[in-house]
């Protein structure tokens, strides 16, 4: 036995060497700023204009990109530059100032930081590619005896070229209108698939449920077909436009019957976002839904939010919306449900 214990010692040696080099290497990426200053730490991700990268001393920092003069990593990258085209490599220490060396296949490609929009470490780790946010809102109007509930949350799951998302926007009002309580709710929960082609194309699939008691709409369930085009994707401000095909099943509160419609879908987005502390995340959105199976039927849905970082990763938030149908599926005039919300949030 005696005779083994050196063997034993050396294998041992050996693992803890290994274990504490593996350690080391998630943590041998480099930054190099401006100032002549660097930071070593583990490169998590890069997006919307920041780099965050995790520290031992100093936890996670998030380094805004025109603080930066060059960076290093020897791990694999999806880089995506604002035209929409993406690399996949390493990222090498550039002789030019503000940019990147992209390690390719037998190529080293300098790209300025200004031209990249997102930086993604390729991992197996599942949990990893996981990202989203929560709010939640209470409001409660005087002068029309409204109390409002509001929870708003979204999911994602990043592939290297995919997107899965989860969506929920639940409303609930109680309303004290002659002694008597008028209850409304208004509710979204959506599912969708979004695969990103070379370039500033992508399209996908969802399913959506709806439920708005003040468009007399007991619930919609809907599956639809989109693609959609990035007019403009850089460090601050996103716009695209997405159009396709939406077959949906509708109840109106007041019967038992219910119909099925066939729906074009024309939409925008806009989106402008200021990554210095505090935070602030303005979107816009407008889409609208012509029927191909009622005659002169538009549906109209447009959102307003704004939110603003109060400390890190919790904001507060202020959404208008403002849905519009011009034949419900009940019969009757136009209809038109607005409302404004309160929330706080925290994003993950």
């Amino acid at each position: 036995m005696n005779g083994t214990q050196p063997g034993y010692s050396l294998l041992l040696i050996i693992l803890l060497c290994t274990i504490a080099g593996s350690a080391q290497a998630q943590k041998n990426d480099t930054v190099y700023l401006l100032n002549g200053d660097r930071i070593t730490g583990e490169f998590k991700k890069y997006e919307n204009g920041l780099l965050y990268l995790k520290t031992d001393g100093m936890s996670t920092l998030n380094i805004e990109y025109d603080k930066i003069r060059t960076v290093h990593s020897s791990k694999y990258f999806e880089i995506v530059k604002k035209t929409g085209f993406s690399y996949y490599g390493s990222i090498t220490v550039s002789e030019t100032e503000r940019s990147v060396g992209i390690c390719v296949t037998n190529d080293t490609i300098t790209e300025a930081i200004s031209d990249i929009v997102e930086i993604t470490p390729i991992k197996h780790r599942f949990w990893k590619k996981f990202y989203g946010s929560v709010d939640l809102g209470v409001s409660y109007y005087k002068s029309t005896q409204t109390l409002q509930y509001y929870f708003d949350g979204i999911l994602n799951y990043r592939g290297r070229k995919d997107l899965l998302s989860l969506e929920m926007d639940l409303l609930f009002s109680e309303q004290d209108v002659a002694d008597s309580l008028m209850i409304s709710r208004k509710n979204d929960v959506s599912l969708s698939y979004s695969h990103f082609f070379q370039g500033k194309w992508w399209g996908g699939i969802g399913a959506k449920m709806q439920q708005n008691t003040e468009l007399d709409l007991d619930y919609r369930i809907q599956l639809g077909l989109a693609a959609g085009y990035d007019i403009v994707r850089t460090n601050p401000v996103r716009l695209y436009v997405m159009g396709g095909l939406i077959v949906n099943r509708e109840k109106p509160t007041d019967s038992v019957s219910f119909s099925s419609n066939f729906e074009g879908l024309m939409s925008t987005k806009f989106t402008w976002l200021q990554y210095r502390h505090p935070k602030i995340n303005i979107s816009t959105s407008f889409s609208a839904y012509p029927s191909f199976t009622v005659s002169n039927r538009w549906r109209l849905e447009y959102n307003l939010s704004a939110k603003y970082e109060i400390v890190t990763d919790l904001f507060l938030g202020l959404t208008f919306y403002d849905d519009y149908d011009s034949k419900p599926s009940g019969g009757g005039p136009e209809l038109n449900d607005w409302s404004v919300i309160f929330s706080v949030g925290y994003s993950f």
